[in-house]
Parts: structure tokens; sequence; C-alpha cells
């Protein structure tokens, strides 16, 4: 039998929570072959560690031929003849930034090419917005209808489009990602950062966020507390952040993610308490039923715990100096399980 070989457009910059989808994937179906749409050779040695993910094929003669107009990575009806289906795996994919004219006519026409050749077309994992222009809402409505199913993982997304019929709703993936299993350790706080500067709207909390940061490191460790900095993408500045809250601290240790998915994970695990900024650091977190804090930078974080009935005061950036005062939730194991059994409908895609 003919494995069936999937293109998938995932964003791939060493980040924890896209790489735990690949992984995630790539266990879901080991019967068909993934080719992320990375033609960089900075992912070899991760896609290694699975039989079903394969490199794109994008030669030094391709390079050659992209000076003289034949770009390669823009010929979508090659694409569409060399593989059987095409798969968007990502969680914020749908931002009204700048270059988000861009972006939408990259994914018709690529679309548009995989349909022209009777493919199927997913979207899944995926939530919509920020946004504010009725353009953008009416554009991407006019594209999820040519395409054969889209998934969000939150409820405001999914009523913005409920009204056609290809458009579900099923909690995040990775609720249904099995976690490794931990030995629990007491009195050690993790804390997932980002840098607010990434965030436009954010970006004059900066010092904000450090000074806050520092001074609930110093709370914890005058407790008794060791305190464990996680940095879940390196490209998009969380080490350099952590390296700055750490630095006026001796025992404060950085967990810097560089891909081995599951010892990174261990050590999430094992924390007694965690204030999460990253989105994924909330869901393993209570995945692991470890006390949580969410620091909110956007709508993703809200909608998750808004469809989780979250009850604890929500901490946003620009209310970061409130984060002394906040308190630790938690959900039902009840509430866990049936989330993973919902998220698994992400993955239950005929290719």
């Amino acid at each position: 039998m003919v494995r069936k070989k999937i293109l998938v457009d995932i964003y791939l910059a060493h980040n924890l929570g896209d790489d735990m989808f690949l992984d995630h994937l790539s266990h879901s179906f080991p019967d068909i072959d993934f080719v992320p749409f990375h033609p960089g050779k900075n992912y070899l040695s991760f896609f290694k560690q699975y039989p079903n993910v394969l490199q794109f094929r994008y030669t030094f003669l391709d390079k050659i031929f992209s000076r003289f107009g034949k770009n390669m990575l823009t010929d979508y009806k090659r694409m569409s003849d060399d593989f059987d289906g095409l798969l968007f795996l990502g969680g914020g994919i749908f931002r009204e930034e700048s270059y988000w004219k861009e972006v939408y006519e990259y994914r018709t026409q690529i679309s548009e090419a995989f349909k022209n050749k009777g493919k199927k077309v997913f979207f899944a994992g995926c939530n919509f917005g920020p946004y504010s222009s009725k353009e953008f809402l009416e554009a991407h409505k006019d594209l999820f209808r040519k395409i054969d199913q889209i998934i969000f993982r939150d409820q405001k997304s999914f009523q913005l489009f409920s009204d056609l019929p290809n458009v579900s709703y099923a909690p995040d993936v990775l609720w249904s990602y099995d976690l490794p299993a931990v030995q629990k350790e007491e009195k050690i706080l993790g804390i997932s950062v980002i840098d607010p500067r990434h965030k436009e709207q954010y970006k004059n909390t900066y010092s904000d966020y450090i000074e806050a940061h520092k001074k609930i490191c110093e709370k914890y460790i005058h407790e008794g507390f060791k305190v464990i900095l996680f940095s879940f993408c390196e490209k998009e500045g969380d080490l350099e952040i952590a390296k700055e809250i750490a630095k006026d601290f001796s025992s404060i240790k950085i967990q810097n993610y560089t891909q081995d998915i599951n010892s990174y994970l261990r050590r999430i695990g094992s924390c007694s308490h965690f204030i999460a900024a990253r989105f994924h650091a909330v869901i393993i977190a209570l995945k692991y039923d470890v006390p949580v804090i969410p620091i909110i930078y956007g709508d993703k974080t809200e909608n998750l715990l808004k469809d989780l009935n979250f009850e604890q005061i929500f901490i946003y950036l620009d209310t970061i100096n409130q984060i002394t005062k906040a308190e630790y939730g938690t959900i039902s194991s009840e509430e866990i399980e049936s989330n993973a059994i919902e998220s698994k409908k992400h993955f239950q895609l005929e290719f």
C-alpha cells in the first residue's frame, strides 16, 4: 500500500508548543508521511526522531532556478502534484498584522492549487484573532468556504464562523498529548516568560514586567522555594528575558527549550507552583495538576480560560504589578480528561 504524503504548514522556530504539535501529529498518524513546508536544514535532527516526518525537498538547483524567476517555493501547482493533501497546523495563525494580506494570498493560492487537484485542505489547532476590521473577517470566511475542514481551539473563534458547515471546535491539540510521567517536588516555582516587546500593545510594559518578576522571585526565594525560569522559544526572546530577570539572583535556574521535549516537560511537571505567560505553559501545568497563575498577553489565553470557566482573577501584562496578589488555580481531573478526549477531534482528519 502506497503511503500518503501530506504537506504541513507549521511554524518551526524551536518553539516548544509548535514542536509538540508536530510530535503529536506524527504519533497520531503513524501510517502517513508528513513534510513540513520548511526548506531550511535547521530542523533535520528533530525530524530524524520520527520515521514519518520528512525534510521538504529544496535543492541547490532549486535555489539557482529561483534567481531566474522560477521559485520552487511558490510553485503551488507542482506541490499539489507531489503531495496528497495540505494541513495548516498552528495556534494563533489568524492575526490582523500589517502583512496579513500577503499571508492570506499565500494561503488562498496554495489551498486552491490543492483543491483544483481534488486534494483535501485542513486547518487544525487554531484560533482567530486578534482582528479589528470587517475586511479581515469576511476575507477569511471566503477562504474557509473553499477548504474541507477547519477546527478552532476556542469557542469564541468557532462562533464567528459557526454558520459554515465545515467549521468545528475542539479544545487545544495538546490537551490530548501524552505527557511523560514525573516525580513531583516540593517548593519549586516555575515561571514561563515571554518578551513583552514582541507584543505591540504591551511594548511599554517591559520594565514593569522585569521588575514584577524579580519581586515574585525574591518573595518565593525568601520563603524557601527554588525558582526555575522556563524559556519556551529562544528566538522570540524568552531566554534573554529569563537572563535579565535572573541576573541579580545566584540561585535561580533557567531551562531553555532545545528540542528535547520530554526532559523539558518533566521539569515543568516536577514544579509545585507555576506562573505561565506562554499559552501552552498553562495547559501543560494544568495537565500535570500544578497550580498555575496564567499571565494573559492576548485573546488566545483569555479565551482558553473562559472556556475552562477559570475563576481566578486574570492577570494581564499591563497589570503585571498585581502578580504578587494573584491566586493559583487548577481544574478537576474530570475536566482534564474531558478536554483530552474532545481534543482528539483536531486529528480526526481523513486525508
